[in-house]
C-alpha cells in the first residue's frame, strides 16, 4: 500500500536500466499490489548536437528503439509485472520532469525511483530523484543503490543450499 492507504494505489516507477532502478521497480511492484496499476517510465533524450540536424529523426527512432529494449529487459527481468496492472511510458526529456508528469497526469499516489548517486551532492539522493523531490505531486521513494547489493546477498542466501 502506498502512504495513503489506497486499496488501489497508483505508483510511478521511474527505470533506466540500471541495477538501483531494478530495485525500484521490484518495489514498485511490491507496493502496487494486486488491484493497484504500476506505470513504468523510461525517459529519453536526444544529445543537443543532434537537435536542428536535418537527419534528426534517425535519431529519435534509434532513442525509441533503445528505450523499448530498456523496458524490454524490464519485463523479462520482472516476472511481477504478469501478476499487476501495469502501463509503460517512453517520454523523450529529462527523466525527473517526465516521471513527475506521469505521475501527475496519471494520479500517482507514489513515485519509485531508484539513484546511483555519483558526485559529493548527488550522492545522497542522486539527481533525478532530487530534482523529484522537488517536482512530484505525490511522495518519492528513493532506493539506494546500496540496496542492490542488499538484494543480491538475500538472493544468494535463498538459493544457497545447507552445508
Amino acid at each position: 500500500m502506498t502512504a495513503s492507504n489506497d486499496p488501489h494505489p497508483v505508483v510511478v516507477v521511474g527505470f533506466d536500466g540500471s541495477p538501483a532502478s531494478d530495485v525500484a521497480l521490484s518495489r514498485a511492484i511490491e507496493r502496487v499490489g494486486p488491484h493497484g496499476k504500476l506505470y513504468l517510465v523510461h525517459a529519453w533524450e536526444v544529445p543537443e548536437a543532434w537537435r536542428g540536424r536535418g537527419t534528426y529523426q534517425p535519431y529519435v527512432d534509434r532513442a525509441m528503439t533503445e528505450a523499448e529494449a530498456v523496458i524490454e529487459r524490464a519485463v523479462e527481468a520482472h516476472p511481477g509485472l504478469k501478476g499487476i496492472t501495469w502501463e509503460a511510458e517512453m517520454i523523450g526529456g529529462p527523466a525527473a520532469r517526465a516521471i513527475a508528469d506521469v505521475a501527475e497526469v496519471r494520479h500517482g499516489d507514489e513515485v519509485v525511483v531508484g539513484t546511483r548517486g555519483f558526485g559529493r551532492m548527488r550522492a545522497l539522493l542522486g539527481s533525478v530523484a532530487h530534482e523529484l523531490i522537488h517536482l512530484a505531486p505525490c511522495p518519492v521513494t528513493v532506493i539506494p543503490e546500496r540496496m542492490v547489493d542488499e538484494r543480491k546477498a538475500a538472493r544468494a542466501s535463498e538459493t544457497a543450499t545447507p552445508a
